[in-house]
């Protein structure tokens, strides 16, 4: 089983978080075949944390786990924390293959993104 994460910051606001169930749930209805599931979880401040929701997959039986940061520059999380992350479960699950995805802000298509948005 495959299983993509979209890895988002958290916030204590309980709206906010919202936000990116939502995201998840219209992505994951655009990426039938690709995926087997596709999930959210936070680094910090709101539930599922990062690392639960990886052991909760490897459960599942995922055996290929995408991790998308869903963030927009290249701060301490980037750099820094979501990498150990992704190593530690490395280590922990040695049989799931894990790939560590750009960040949001790295794709070229933001540029896009966002014309389009402001020009209508």
């Amino acid at each position: 089983m495959k299983a993509l994460i979209i890895a988002a910051h958290g916030s204590r606001k309980k709206e906010s978080n919202l936000e990116i169930a939502s995201l998840v749930e219209r992505l994951s209805k655009k990426t039938s075949g690709s995926f087997d599931m596709v999930v959210h979880a936070f680094l910090q401040f709101a539930d599922p944390l990062i690392e639960k929701k990886i052991d909760e997959l490897v459960e599942k039986g995922v055996e290929k786990l995408v991790i998308f940061p869903f963030f927009l520059g290249s701060g301490s999380h980037i750099l820094v924390d979501i990498p150990e992350l992704v190593k530690k479960a490395q280590t922990t699950h040695g049989h799931v293959e894990f790939q560590l995805t750009r960040h949001l802000g790295k794709i070229e298509a933001i540029e896009d993104v966002i014309l389009k948005e402001v020009t209508g």
